[in-house]
C-alpha cells in the first residue's frame, strides 16, 4: 500500500491551477504560458540554501488568498496522489504561513481544506486522507503557541502536529513550552528537524518536543546513538530525497544517505516534500531512489511498511 506521510499542501497546487489563479490575481501575464510558467516555478536545479528554497512559497501566499481557491487545490491535489498510485496521503499546511496575506481567519480555511477533502474523498472512495497541522518556527514562540493552541481546539480536525521552518535560526528548545500542551493532549507529533541543522536538533525534538516522527531527518548519519535510538524507539523519518538534493541539504543524489539509513534498520518512509517546486510525484520519487539511489525492490517494500506503520491516519 503507497503511503505518503510528508506532503506540503499549498506546494501540492497544480501548476495549471496556480498559474490560472496568479493570472486571475494580477501576479502574472494573462500572456504567460504553462510552459513559461513552469520554468519560473519549478526547480530545475539546486537552489544555495534551505532558506531560499522556502522563500519560492511567496507565491502561493499572494495567490491563495480566497476559500474556494483553498478547496479546489486540496480536491485536486488528492486527485493527483491517487494519479501516482497512493492509496493514502498525509496533507500538512501552516495556518499562519497560509493566511499571512490574505488575512483569512484560520477556522475560515481549515474550513475551506476540510471541504476540499470532502469533495475529493466523494471522488476516491477508496483512498485515505489526514491532516497535521503546521506551526511554523519562523513566526516565533509567540506564533507557535498560538498555532498549537489552534491545533487543540480544532483537534478533531487534525490527525497531528508538526514544527517547521528555519531550524538553523529556530532550534526545537524554543519551542519547549507549547508543545508541552500538545504533549499532554497526547496529539501525534512530527518534527522537521535533522535538515539543514545537525543531529542535535533531532535529539531535541525528540526529547524535548515528544516527536513520534522526525521530518526529513537525514542528519542522524552523523551520530550513531542517535540512529540506535531511532530504532528503539521506532521513530519514522519522512525522507524527501529530491527536495533534499533541491536544498542542497546533500550536494549530490548519489550521497544521499537514504540507504545507509535503511541499512542501519531505521524506521523510513519516502515523500515528495513540495512536489510543486520539485517537479515530482511519490511515483517518480520512488522510481528515482531505485534507479539513483541503489535502492532495491525490497528496499522500496520496506519503506512502505515503514510509512504504513508509522501513519497518524487510524483507518489504513
Amino acid at each position: 500500500m503507497q503511503i505518503e506521510l510528508h506532503r506540503h499542501l499549498e506546494a501540492s497546487i497544480r501548476l495549471s491551477t496556480l498559474l490560472e489563479y496568479a493570472q486571475a490575481e494580477g501576479f502574472e501575464a494573462q500572456s504567460t504560458s504553462l510552459e513559461a510558467f513552469r520554468e519560473k516555478v519549478v526547480l530545475r536545479k539546486p537552489v544555495n540554501s534551505l532558506h531560499e528554497f522556502l522563500a519560492r512559497f511567496d507565491l502561493l501566499q499572494k495567490v491563495l488568498t480566497r476559500p474556494e481557491y483553498i478547496t479546489r487545490m486540496t480536491t485536486e491535489a488528492l486527485e493527483d496522489c491517487a494519479q501516482e498510485g497512493t492509496q493514502g496521503v498525509e496533507f500538512r499546511y501552516s495556518p499562519s504561513f497560509l493566511s499571512e496575506r490574505s488575512h483569512l481567519d484560520w477556522k475560515i480555511v481549515l474550513e475551506a481544506i476540510e471541504k476540499g477533502i470532502h469533495e475529493g474523498l466523494q471522488r476516491l472512495p477508496s483512498m485515505k486522507t489526514g491532516l497535521i497541522c503546521i506551526a511554523s518556527r519562523d513566526y516565533g514562540e509567540e506564533g507557535v503557541d498560538q498555532t498549537v493552541e489552534f491545533f487543540l481546539r480544532h483537534q478533531s480536525s487534525f490527525i497531528g502536529l508538526d514544527l517547521a521552518g528555519n531550524e538553523d535560526q529556530f532550534p526545537c528548545r524554543l519551542f519547549t513550552h507549547s508543545f508541552k500542551k500538545a504533549i499532554q493532549a497526547q496529539a501525534k507529533i512530527t518534527i522537521h528537524a535533522g535538515e539543514a541543522s545537525g543531529p542535535e536538533n533531532m535529539w531535541e525534538a525528540i526529547d524535548l518536543l515528544g516527536a513520534q516522527r522526525i521530518g526529513h531527518g537525514i542528519a542522524c548519519i552523523q551520530d550513531l546513538q542517535l540512529i540506535e535510538h531511532l530504532k528503539q524507539k521506532q521513530i519514522c523519518l519522512e525522507v524527501c530525497p529530491t527536495s533534499n538534493f533541491l536544498t542542497q541539504t546533500v550536494k549530490t543524489l548519489e550521497y544521499h544517505p537514504i540507504r545507509k539509513i535503511l541499512r542501519h534498520g531505521v524506521s523510513t518512509s519516502i515523500n515528495t516534500d513540495d512536489p510543486l517546486f520539485c517537479g515530482i510525484g511519490l511515483d517518480t520519487e520512488l522510481n528515482l531512489c531505485k534507479n539513483h539511489l541503489q535502492l532495491t525492490s525490497e528496499d522500496l517494500m520496506e519503506c512502505e511498511n515503514y510509512a504504513k506503520k508509522a501513519s497518524f491516519i487510524r483507518d489504513l
